[in-house]
């Protein structure tokens, strides 16, 4: 109900009151509103800009991993940043480093930084970040700064289990653990499990498949132990050559441990409800469900290099619809400047046993990005591969392209990327692999894909094109929105032809689409492929609490002729995240269950969390408050009150306060997490404590049981009803119920079942 109606629905009162209702009504929501969003110290509240507040925004800086003793804030008299000299003297920080800081002060213009800045002063790296409120400084000399470490463990899980009436069983089982040691030192492993059963047919396999101890140095590190490349972390491979060990040891430089993980997507079109299931080398390496018609799979999730993988689609009993060899190019092409990154490593080759030695080299050479590698193993096995990337601007168009010439002891070849974005003329991208079989070291065939996109009027129009090895599928799909009166609603209609071991003659259509209204969403899909027809509806509920997000949800499906029926639930929360499935398909019943998190110890204590990419957490405590439950996200990940929560945080990233996020508009909260993080170290686990101050918010209007409404004065607050029933109420305390006492009667009000804003009284 809109604020005009809950005005007007008071009949009989007086324009004054009229007047005043409304205005205390708008006060009052514009109150609710600002209050929607979590305000914290160190922190940018909702609704404001960085240069509204800069004038009186103070800042916590290190200096080479060092907290400096005192704030350093914005002086509008000196028109740039400052801080107390004489705190700082009687904190024991040296008058040379005061001269230093003052120097880097002077030479930074503070107003030019708008969300933030990385820059070069006086020979120290400058990491201004407004949003988190921090300024790190550090030596050009040492870009690794050696933080303190100690014994903790991070270990991420992921369980997968499914079952179906015809003698189908499947499970899946993988986990990866970062034990952190004293003296910037870890170990990781990685470890799986399968077994599956079809009728008669069985298959099993586990074993750990990564292994190492690493120590970081002052500016390079030391792993030795054992690398199968299928753990290689998404982005962090920067050639096409990223050979496998069985045994090795690695010298390298700390900047060579950085991670680009934005690689893109893949999109898949699907004729059957059920899973993806990607494989490589014969083991499962991600599953996905699978939705009729267009399903994008985020390659953030898969493992870094350029490799093929066989992707299945699986009904929810276990039959394998199709499969299709796939190439993935999961590099991280692109540096940043200044960027200087090497390694070398010498051990034996994983499939072969000889000796292997290998070296890297990425730097930027000015002009444009260099990678390099070199293999060299034994019976005269060898390869080296060399690229070169240069990002640019043309016009409003970013360009970016790379070329990349391979060669080894059966040959040479190359690749091409091309990559085009602007304004007027879209989304452009071309690449080209050519004879990648050049070694032993060097797997794949040629292949092609070509990508285009461009907005329409309201609809963004794509065209993709792939060929690899005797596969080519062409994809064209027009997507839209469509929003009226807050309700969300997404279209896309699209064709393939050939793939997914289709005949290049036969042609697949689909259409998406998804209607969202506050937490209801409901889709429908549609397909044609291979002479059949399939259909596909979902609804689902999501719900958000103090410690994450419930859904629940059924979709029903027709393929040809044969009706589905699916059941399931989900949980993202603070303790991981949580799926089941329950379903009838193909005269078949059918069970899905997976887990996915992480556990995180340290000699403070013990706690589940979402999963950890990185291998870093915190620990969060938060405190309880008497009588109220409350939640916010930090970092990314949901916590609520009176408790210890583990929070995933990326490595090598310093934070002073960590970023907090409100999730309810009914208390307004002040929340500082200072967790003076330099360089979060993989196995590391920190613990912070939460401060949290609260005001629970009560507003709308009081009516009694025929509907007038009850106005007066709130005893417990001192707070006014006014004549349309209209409050509104500050508390720092639970109020369950409130009393309000007029010239004529007493009325309790009850606030815990509020009803479209209105709460229930009765007379006393």
């Amino acid at each position: 109900m809109s604020i005009k109606e809950n005005t007007l629905s008071v009949k009989g009162r007086s324009y004054l009151v009229l007047c005043q209702s409304t205005f205390l009504t708008f006060m009052i929501t514009i109150q609710a509103q600002a209050s929607d969003q979590l305000k914290f110290v160190y922190g940018v509240p909702a609704g404001f800009s960085e240069s509204e507040i800069d004038d009186s925004a103070k800042y916590v800086a290190t200096m080479d991993g060092n907290t400096l003793p005192d704030f350093i804030s914005y002086s509008p008299q000196l028109n740039k940043l400052s801080f107390d000299h004489q705190k700082y003297r009687r904190n024991a920080v040296t008058p040379e480093v005061i001269a230093k800081l003052q120097k880097i002060l002077d030479q930074l213009d503070y107003k030019q930084c708008q969300n933030g800045c990385d820059l070069m002063i006086a020979g120290e790296h400058v990491t201004v970040d407004k949003a988190r409120r921090a300024i790190t400084l550090r030596s050009s000399e040492s870009d690794y700064i050696r933080p303190t470490t100690s014994w903790s463990l991070v270990h991420n899980q992921n369980v997968d289990i499914r079952a179906a009436s015809d003698n189908y069983r499947a499970m899946n089982i993988n986990g990866n653990a970062w034990l952190g040691m004293p003296k910037q030192s870890f170990a990781y492993l990685h470890w799986y499990a399968s077994r599956t059963r079809m009728i008669d047919n069985r298959s099993h396999n586990q074993g750990i498949s990564t292994f190492y101890l690493q120590k970081n140095l002052a500016s390079t590190y030391l792993r030795a132990g054992r690398q199968n490349s299928i753990d290689y972390n998404s982005g962090s491979v920067s050639t096409m050559l990223a050979p496998s060990f069985d045994q090795f040891v690695t010298l390298g430089s700390q900047s060579n441990l950085r991670v680009n993980d934005d690689n893109g997507e893949l999109v898949l079109f699907s004729t059957d409800e059920g899973n993806y299931e990607f494989y490589r080398n014969g083991r499962m390496i991600l599953k996905r469900p699978a939705v009729l018609g267009r399903n994008a799979i985020n390659l953030d999730d898969l493992p870094g290099g350029y490799y093929s993988v066989e992707i299945r689609l699986v009904d929810r009993n276990g039959n394998i619809i199709n499969r299709e060899n796939h190439p993935i190019s999961n590099v991280n092409f692109n540096g940043f400047p200044g960027y200087v990154a090497w390694h070398l490593t010498a051990g034996r080759d994983l499939s072969t046993d000889g000796h292997l030695l290998e070296a890297g080299l990425s730097r930027d050479l000015r002009w444009f990005f260099f990678n390099g590698t070199a293999i060299r193993g034994s019976q005269r096995k060898w390869a080296a591969e060399g690229n070169i990337s240069r990002p640019e601007t043309i016009g409003d168009i970013q360009v970016t392209q790379t070329l990349g010439v391979m060669s080894g002891e059966k040959g040479t070849g190359g690749y091409l990327n091309l990559a085009l974005n602007g304004n007027e003329l879209g989304n452009l991208s071309y690449s080209r692999y050519l004879n990648n079989h050049v070694s032993h070291y060097s797997y794949g065939s040629s292949s092609s894909a070509f990508s285009y996109s461009r907005g329409l009027g309201g609809a963004l129009l794509a065209y993709n094109y792939s060929r690899y090895s005797n596969s080519e599928a062409h994809q064209l799909e027009a997507r839209w929105n469509y929003r009226p009166n807050g309700l969300w609603s997404t279209f896309s209609l699209g064709v393939q032809k050939g793939g997914f071991q289709q005949s290049a003659a036969n042609y697949g259509v689909y259409f998406n689409t998804t209607w969202t209204l506050d937490r209801v969403q409901g889709s429908f899909s549609a397909a044609r492929s291979g002479g059949q027809t399939q259909l596909s509806g979902d609804y689902r509920h999501a719900d958000t609490d103090t410690y994450g997000t419930t859904t629940l949800g059924t979709t029903v499906s027709r393929i040809s002729n044969t009706n589905n029926v699916n059941l399931y639930a989900t949980r993202e929360g603070s303790r991981g995240d949580v799926s089941l499935n329950l379903g009838h398909h193909n005269n078949s019943n059918n069970a899905d269950l997976n887990y996915r998190g992480m556990v995180a110890a340290n000699a403070h204590g013990m706690a589940f969390g979402r999963y950890s990419n990185s291998g870093a957490a915190m620990l969060i405590s938060t405190p309880a408050l008497q009588g109220m439950d409350y939640g916010f996200d930090v970092e990314g990940s949901p916590v609520g009150s009176g408790g210890t929560y583990a929070v995933p945080i990326s490595s090598y990233q310093d934070i002073a306060f960590a970023r907090v996020n409100s999730q309810g508009s009914t208390q307004d909260m002040n929340v500082e997490i200072p967790a003076n993080i330099t360089r979060a170290h993989p196995g590391q686990v920190y613990s912070a404590k939460a401060s949290v101050d609260i005001n629970l918010l009560y507003h709308g209007f009081l009516q009694d049981a025929q509907g007038e409404p009850v106005s007066g004065t709130i005893l417990e607050t001192g707070d006014i009803a006014y004549p349309n029933g209209l409050f509104s109420i500050a508390s720092k305390l639970l109020l369950p119920t409130i009393d309000v006492e007029n010239n004529r009667r007493r009325f309790r009000c009850d606030l815990s079942k509020p009803h479209n804003n209105v709460y229930p009284c009765s007379p006393l």
